[in-house]
């Protein structure tokens, strides 16, 4: 029986989604802006360097691939950093003395008592929406309308991500093999092994890689920042459905939200850095790691007398 006061279950995502665009729209944009001007100046003693000034400006294979490599250095400090927590995680779900296992029990038996029929419709509605054939059908169609913009290299970034994301999880799980919660206390039929969780997983990587994009579009920052809000709550909503819903533990969340930044940073790199690449092949100058590269390239410019 439900101790919290009943409550119009689909104001949640509206609350969510303003949260998250006060967190987006100022605080964001002024990070953004630091993480820019430090990527252009950096620190004193590497920018001014001579190696630095050679690399950057040498008309050789390095200068040309410096902001390459750069790019993939960011990438792989996110992609550590979210690597760190997932290993983590896998070393304390297991043990019945850890935090970790401790937290998955109190959060289940909570959620259990905290049901409401409004709460779980809108659980159950978020919880489709993560599952297979939700996220494929809002793959499909995203990389429909690319293609219809064309912009056909971000279609084929969408597609290949979000593909390629739901294969690593069916392979983890099929690493770890984790049991469900006791699914006659669920409120939602689930098979195969928990952790981590395909709905949690899939959706951050889908809803991140279009937020991705809508950050590379030449719209104006309210626009992005909603944008990115958006992509927020629905990874949110989806990850406390499976939770709610008795099919698995918030750790299989932990778990599915930092494999899946783990992924996506790696698939963010690579598509950046083959932008990158292709505008390289094109003639065009070394762009800075901070300058957004285009997905439909403009054609270099031809040498002047």
């Amino acid at each position: 029986m439900s101790t919290l006061p009943s409550i119009d279950a689909y104001m949640l995502p509206v609350v969510l989604f303003l949260i998250f665009w006060a967190l987006c729209y100022k605080p964001l944009a002024g990070l953004i802006s630091v993480v820019k001007e430090s990527a252009k100046s950096g620190p004193a003693w590497i920018v001014r360097s001579r190696v630095w000034n050679w690399a950057v400006g040498h008309s050789g294979t390095l200068g040309s691939y410096a902001p390459i490599l750069l790019v993939i250095a960011v990438g792989a400090i996110a992609a550590i950093g979210a690597g760190y927590l997932f290993v983590e995680l896998v070393e304390q779900v297991p043990l019945t003395t850890s935090v970790v296992y401790r937290a998955d029990q109190g959060i289940h038996t909570w959620f259990g008592h905290e049901r409401q029929a409004a709460m779980t419709t809108l659980f159950e509605t978020a919880t489709n929406v993560g599952g297979a054939v939700g996220q494929g059908a809002i793959v499909a169609v995203v990389a429909a309308m690319l293609l219809v913009l064309k912009e056909r290299a971000s279609a084929i970034f969408v597609a290949i991500t979000a593909g390629t994301g739901a294969l690593l999880n069916l392979g983890l799980k099929m690493i770890f093999e984790r049991t469900r919660p006791d699914l006659a206390t669920a409120l939602v039929a689930a098979r195969w092994y928990s952790f981590p969780s395909g709905h949690a997983m899939d959706s951050f990587i889908t809803f991140g890689a279009l937020a991705y994009l809508a950050l590379r579009q030449p719209w104006r920052w309210a626009a992005k920042s909603a944008g990115l809000a958006i992509a927020l709550t629905a990874v949110v909503l989806v990850g406390l459905s499976r939770v709610y819903l008795g099919v698995h533990w918030a750790s299989d969340i932990a778990g599915g939200w930092s494999a899946g930044t783990v992924w996506l940073a790696s698939a963010v790199v690579a598509f950046e850095m083959l932008l990158r690449l292709r505008q390289r092949r094109r003639g065009a100058a070394p762009t800075s790691p901070t300058a957004e590269v285009p997905d439909k390239p403009a054609p270099a410019h031809p040498a002047t007398t």
